[in-house]
């Protein structure tokens, strides 16, 4: 038909042509690519820490090395020292409180020979840490923690090549542990339990006994006629075998 005008393929389907700009046609012009986001570490995983560089990294001087060494054993003896001495004072405060039970019960006069227990209960526990403090003493022990550690420095340094070995035992020569006092009773006891403003921590038991009470088998079975005691059944139990 003459003077007719030729239509777009899309306006025969009722669409209208978007120009080229707007994204229309073939040559759409393609979205900036965005940075890539880091990847979060997997839930419950720590996320890895770099090395640090060798220029960051401290070296440390055989004076440095040895004074950790020195401070080392002192440290590790006195933590020796406090735990040989926790469980002894906890063995001394059952005997204690076994022998004020029966002043108690088996006494005529119990206040009096009670009084002069608790006199006798500050210097006895004062007694077995002067104890623990003379064995520790006499055995050497901080002085034997630092020959062991210098063995394993030697036994480490040996396998790097002879210089190094021949460095590390100059340097240990005359290398002692560091000397600090091991605590006295007092000391504990006098040491305050909280800062000061601070509230004090609530009490959980009137004595701090820290081992498990369990009571004999002859207490389960204590007031039980022969042919009960004889089947082995704890008293207070039912047929099946349950404590009530």
């Amino acid at each position: 038909v003459h003077g007719s005008r030729k239509r777009h393929p899309r306006a025969r389907t009722g669409q209208r042509a978007l120009p080229l700009f707007l994204g229309g046609g073939s040559m759409s012009k393609a979205s900036p690519k965005e940075p890539a986001k880091p990847r979060k570490p997997a839930k419950g995983k720590q996320p890895r820490k770099e090395p640090p560089s060798p220029e960051m990294r401290h070296v440390y001087s055989w004076d440095e090395f040895e004074g950790i060494k020195s401070r080392a054993a002192c440290a590790l003896d006195r933590v020796e020292f406090l735990a040989k001495s926790m469980d002894k004072f906890t063995e001394f405060k059952i005997d204690e409180a076994r022998h004020q039970e029966l002043i108690l019960r088996q006494r005529s006069t119990p206040a009096l020979h009670l009084q002069t227990a608790l006199d006798k209960s500050k210097p006895g526990a004062s007694r077995v840490f002067d104890k623990q403090r003379a064995l520790l003493m006499d055995f050497g022990t901080s002085t034997k923690r630092l020959d062991v550690m210098n063995k394993y420095v030697f036994d480490q340094e040996g396998r790097k090549g002879k210089p190094e070995l021949q460095a590390a035992k100059l340097a240990s020569k005359n290398t002692k542990p560091t000397e600090k006092a091991y605590p006295l009773y007092t000391d504990l006891y006098d040491r305050p339990m909280r800062e000061e403003g601070q509230r004090r921590m609530a009490s959980s038991m009137a004595v701090m006994v820290p081992l498990p009470y369990e009571p004999p088998e002859s207490a389960l079975r204590h007031g039980m006629g022969a042919a009960l005691r004889a089947s082995g059944t704890p008293k207070g139990s039912d047929s099946k075998g349950k404590t009530a």
